[in-house]
């Protein structure tokens, strides 16, 4: 009998996507993140690979335990593809990057994925709102006092005056993405500050990015979340926006 064996040429090169890869580290907990970035990127005709995984995350959302991610996320981080290189790494949790800050963060995600472009929901926040013109806001989030009290701290020290602030007080990040759209736009409204150049409503969770256009029209105000300016920002830092 005759065998030979038989190797696709294009397993002899270094082959790669046409395509920007982008990995998202996601809560365990998150309901929302995942879906908003599917649903960004095909209401924009956006094409970009997304791999993502998860980072163990336990309730309540306390600022210890925000913090504790910080621990995992190397290792979260060199599963997603193991030995393959990404364009940009997302770290999606907007409070958790406020408290344990960029260089942590990139330092963790650079053990596994040297030089790759990092980018958190925190810093990418403020980046969108200052892109847009935008450096006093009004500020909703759906955490407790203390940790809302430490995200507000960090827009104002990133050059984003939080001239108000608004706190949902929700122990269960599950719970963030069961509000009805009726709870998000009435806690919207009542967070809105005359002084505020535009709303930020945040948490990966809150899953405004659906209803984000139609409260603009009923607040008149612009308004920008978590998963909305992560996902723009992702768009620059691949080139596509």
């Amino acid at each position: 009998m005759y065998t030979s064996n038989f190797l696709p040429a294009d397993l002899n090169t270094q082959h790669s996507s046409t395509r920007p890869t982008v990995g998202l580290i996601v809560l365990t907990t998150d309901l929302s993140c995942e879906r908003d970035f599917s649903m960004l990127s095909k209401d924009n005709n956006l094409e970009f690979d997304q791999y993502v995984n998860r980072i163990r995350f336990v309730n309540p959302m306390t600022r210890k335990n925000l913090r504790a991610m910080i621990g995992d996320l190397s290792a979260v981080t060199a599963d997603i593809l193991p030995a393959c290189s990404l364009d940009t790494v997302v770290f999606c949790c907007t409070s958790a990057s406020a408290l344990i800050g960029e260089q942590a963060i990139q330092d963790a995600i650079w053990q596994s994925k040297p030089k790759t472009n990092v980018i958190t929901t925190a810093s990418a926040s403020v980046a969108s709102l200052l892109a847009n013109g935008y450096s006093k806001i009004s500020l909703l989030t759906p955490y407790s006092k203390s940790v809302s009290q430490a995200l507000a701290e960090y827009f104002n020290d990133s050059g984003v005056e939080v001239v108000s602030l608004t706190y949902m007080d929700i122990k269960d990040d599950r719970d963030v993405a069961r509000l009805s759209v009726d709870s998000i736009t009435a806690a919207a409204k009542a967070a809105v500050d005359p002084s505020a150049e535009a709303l930020f409503i945040s948490c990966t969770a809150m899953r405004v990015v659906e209803i984000r256009k139609q409260l603009e029209k009923e607040l008149g105000i612009p308004i920008f979340s978590s998963n909305y300016s992560t996902f723009w920002q992702t768009m620059k830092a691949i080139h596509l926006a």
